[in-house]
């Protein structure tokens, strides 16, 4: 009612915008105060283009504003955002095309931001003018935690513990602050950011069974439990190829060598082997492969010294198991130089033949424990005459008088040899 008359205005009226005044707005301001809002039965709906943020984030948010036949209100029509959580800039945003836009920022706090679009008799509906935004923590829905790999070594050993935090709808959440808690070894930092795909990153170092969690907001990860791998277990024994006795002690033969049987084993409670390697020390290795049946027996000779001074070995056996580790064992042998040898030589006359008189003699080895070793005797009889024999008797007749050296020289088939004299004195009948 103004002057005594009444209007009838409507949002379709070719009248000025001015004219389209709120509920409390009067023509005394005029045009420059008053508000252009939607009028009574618009429809007003609002949209985010993410229903989800990381803490400091933003996102764009739209209130479409209809009139009752379903046509955009007029350009200009003022509409309101609020918000309770965050920001909206600008909080009251003018329509184009029927449509309204601002900026929504999260905060640094995490929770729900219900963010609310009004324009003066709009309706909303059934919150159709309202959008909900989850901000931070409050977007996780679950978190899970992973190790990679997930075991150390048997003497421990870093692994990287990655936490995955995901909303409703299977997105990663970004921004989100993850708390990684252990029950053993050290952590690489306690707590770390999510990146865009929602992971959060830290290490762990433990040499034991260890148990960690993860905590996004009120969400907590299922425990993950880093194990320690058993590792590569090798043995080695050696003990000689004949006889009694240990590799600490062995007995040059006769040419000078010492042959020994190495035994290498896997004992039961170790890792998958790979690859096994026995370096006997002197130069020479084999391998042993994966060692699949357990054990493996390798007969190697080893030289003996030269001089007086024992020769030592060092045979070793390398493992390398299935997951990269290593572990090795090993003996040692020691060859004593042969034994010395000598010859002690014996002689008896016996009865005086028509030709002259015979003569036995008996050579006796010594230091030689087989008689295997020996190749032969070598006798000079003092009167221009040798003989080579394979044992140590012999006899000789002499057919002239006079003093006689008799010399026997023991032949051993490595070489080596020994001489004994003895001095004899023949009377012929």
């Amino acid at each position: 009612m103004l002057m005594g008359r009444t209007f009838n205005f409507s949002a379709s009226s070719m009248w000025p915008a001015c004219v389209l005044l709120t509920a409390t707005a009067t023509l005394a301001g005029g045009c420059d105060t008053a508000q252009l809002v939607a009028p009574t039965r618009s429809t007003i709906t609002i949209s985010a283009a993410t229903r989800i943020l990381s803490n400091g984030g933003a996102t764009e948010i739209s209130a479409y504003v209809l009139e009752e036949p379903g046509t955009p209100v007029q350009n200009g029509t003022s509409v309101r955002f609020t918000t309770t959580l965050g920001t909206v800039n600008p909080e009251n945003a003018q329509t184009h095309n029927g449509v309204a836009r601002a900026i929504f920022s999260a905060g640094s706090s995490s929770g729900i931001a219900e963010i609310r679009a009004t324009s003066g008799s709009a309706s909303g509906g059934t919150d159709l003018n309202l959008v909900r935004i989850t901000v931070g923590a409050a977007a996780v829905s679950t978190i899970s935690l992973r190790a990679n790999p997930g075991s150390v070594g048997p003497s421990g050993g870093t692994v990287e513990l990655i936490a995955s935090a995901v909303s409703e709808n299977g997105q990663g959440v970004e921004g989100v602050l993850v708390t990684f808690s252990t029950d053993q070894g050290t952590l690489g930092s306690s707590t770390a950011m999510t990146n865009p795909a929602g992971e959060a990153r830290t290490t762990l170092t433990t040499g034991q069974e260890t148990n960690v969690t993860a905590v996004a907001g009120t969400k907590t990860s299922v425990a993950v439990k880093v194990t320690v791998r058993a590792g590569p277990i090798v043995a080695i024994t050696c003990a000689p190829a004949s006889g009694t006795g240990n590799c600490a002690g062995l007995q040059a033969t006769a040419g000078n060598s010492a042959i020994v049987l190495l035994t290498v084993t896997k004992p039961t409670g170790g890792s998958n082997l790979r690859n096994v390697v026995l370096d006997f020390g002197d130069g020479e290795s084999v391998n042993l492969g994966n060692l699949a049946s357990g054990s493996a027996a390798v007969s190697h000779s080893y030289a003996g010294p030269s001089g007086s001074t024992p020769r030592s070995y060092t045979a070793t056996v390398r493992a390398d198991d299935v997951n990269g580790e290593s572990t090795s064992a090993a003996t040692t042998v020691v060859v004593a130089p042969r034994s010395a040898i000598g010859v002690s030589l014996a002689s008896a006359s016996e009865t005086a033949t028509v030709a002259g008189q015979r003569w036995t003699f008996t050579a006796t080895a010594i230091g030689v424990a087989d008689p295997g070793t020996i190749q032969s005797y070598s006798w000079d009889f003092g009167d221009d005459v040798d003989v080579t024999t394979s044992n140590g008797v012999t006899s000789h007749v002499y057919t002239e008088e006079g003093k006689f050296t008799v010399t026997v020289t023991l032949n051993m088939v490595d070489g080596r040899t020994a001489s004994a004299t003895t001095e004899i004195l023949v009377n012929l009948p």
